[in-house]
């Protein structure tokens, strides 16, 4: 659930998946179970048998492993934990840039970064605070994720590479590895080296505008705002993966849909990861889950792509 400061959390009705869930299987790579196991935090063990697919440059090959998915430590929707079998598949190094996503409406096969940020109910006030901070397609934010991208903008940029997005099951085992480790580079707490998220600098913007703003972590991490993609290169994975924690939260493939009774959904798109405008440390930990409208668009929502 996303609580960063000045978030928006969007309920959706709870469905049996019957309309636009009906669209896209919320786990088309994964099979899953719903028993809840013991275990405090999720596990995940790679199958040394299976065929890693070759992946291509800027991608990065994820072993089929067997995920013991969530966190009874979490949220209620992290809960339970309960395994899942998932492909080896390929999931791009960072998240899309702003050159990339550029490139696609160039080629006329997706629509423009929107410059604005959108959401249901949305204030004038928060559109006027927060739509500064989509990057859009200015030049001097092309090596930073592109944001302020729905779920559709997402979903038509991954095709029009041969990609798709992720599910949330891939994206869990991309992040948490075979070590079952908390966040994408361990289990060592975030830090201003580690990640694009709230330090001071968070704190000092608050100020400037008359708000009390929290801190995730002690000092500056130099970005109030998005961060070029692969800044925190000590917050990578151990196989490479950088900015799974921080920086944008990521637009998955799969609908939010309880661990319980996967049957029961919400017509809104599962994002993880955390942003770079968070200051609560379980928000970047690999078995947080966030959901939002597919029409959703925001200064800390971008995505990557798989294969």
């Amino acid at each position: 659930m996303r609580r960063g400061l000045g978030a928006i959390v969007v309920i959706g009705v709870v469905t049996a998946c019957a309309s636009a869930c009906a669209s896209a299987p919320a786990h088309p790579t994964a099979t899953a179970t719903t028993t809840a196991t013991a275990t405090t935090t999720a596990t995940a063990t790679t199958t040394a048998t299976a065929t890693a697919p070759a992946c291509p440059d800027g991608m990065v090959t994820i072993p089929a492993g067997k995920l013991s998915m969530g966190s009874s430590d979490g949220d209620d929707d992290e809960k339970p934990v309960h395994p899942v079998d998932v492909k080896a598949f390929c999931i791009d190094k960072t998240e899309v840039t702003v050159a990339a996503y550029s490139a696609c409406v160039r080629a006329g096969k997706c629509t423009a970064a929107f410059t604005t940020v959108d959401w249901p109910k949305i204030t004038e006030a928060d559109r006027k605070l927060w739509s500064p901070f989509c990057n859009g397609d200015r030049a001097d934010r092309q090596t930073h994720p592109v944001n302020c991208v729905d779920w559709s903008q997402a979903d038509a940029f991954c095709k029009y590479l041969g990609k798709r997005l992720p599910t949330e099951e891939e994206w869990e085992l991309a992040a948490r590895g075979p070590e079952n480790r908390v966040y994408p580079w361990g289990d060592a707490t975030p830090s201003k080296k580690l990640l694009n998220s709230c330090g001071s600098e968070c704190v000092s913007a608050g100020k400037t505008r008359g708000e009390s703003w929290s801190a995730m972590y002690e000092g500056d991490d130099g970005f109030f705002g998005t961060a070029p993609v692969g800044s925190f290169a000590a917050g990578a994975t151990p196989l490479g993966l950088v900015d799974m924690a921080g920086n944008v939260w990521e637009w998955t493939a799969s609908w939010h849909c309880e661990y319980a009774d996967p049957k029961k959904c919400v017509e809104e798109r599962v994002n993880r990861g955390g942003g770079w405008f968070n200051d609560f440390p379980p928000d970047v930990q690999g078995a947080n889950r966030n959901e939002d409208p597919p029409n959703y668009r925001n200064r800390d929502l971008g995505f990557r792509c798989a294969r």
